[in-house]
């Protein structure tokens, strides 16, 4: 698009026959015409801004180690660098790690489902898709959580879509007690 502006403008047409040509503002184009002007190129010029101490080798390291492991702290992560020689600040580490899509959450609390839970649950879906009966449902039981080990404030690193998986919950066992009255 900036080297279309350039070619329009270096064949003698003017800002606003430029900008009505190509449906841009008058101001970006000539924004653009200007820094061609004095730079001699339209293509984003180097920033200024301190370089990454992080090293792309470091960085895949830091991906696969909290791929592995969520539950893995920036401290751990930073000690983890040291031993490959890479010195950074453990907000460093979480700022890196969340510009590649691993944030730090609070785990989410579910109940702790084996395979065996999980298909056991499936296959009763199944078989009772068609026969359940809510509008003769009267009353149901309650829920009963108890957490697996302490109640800290636990923190993951997970991607947004990757939430639910078992290795990044807050794993709770889950008493069930109900009582279900069908009307004939």
């Amino acid at each position: 698009m900036r080297t279309e502006v350039i070619e329009i403008y270096q064949s003698g047409k003017g800002y606003k026959a430029i900008s009505k040509a190509l449906g841009l503002q008058r101001t970006t184009v000539r924004a653009i015409i200007h820094k061609w002007q004095k730079h001699g190129t339209v293509v984003n010029l180097p920033r200024s801004g301190r370089p990454t101490k992080i090293t792309p080798r470091a960085q895949r390291r830091l991906i696969r180690e909290v791929t592995k492991d969520p539950r893995t702290t920036s401290k751990e992560l930073q000690a983890s660098l040291a031993s490959i020689k890479v010195s950074v600040h453990d907000s460093t580490i979480r700022k890196r790690l969340g510009k590649n899509g691993l944030h730090g959450r609070f785990p989410r609390r579910k109940p702790l489902l084996s395979k065996k839970n999980i298909r056991a649950r499936l296959n009763f879906a199944k078989k009772h898709l068609n026969d359940w009966w809510p509008n003769q449902l009267l009353g149901s039981g309650g829920n009963y959580f108890f957490t697996q080990g302490h109640v800290g404030l636990d923190f993951v690193f997970s991607l947004n879509n990757k939430n639910h998986h078992l290795q990044t919950a807050f794993c709770v066992y889950l008493c069930y007690i109900s009582l279900m009255v069908k009307c004939v």
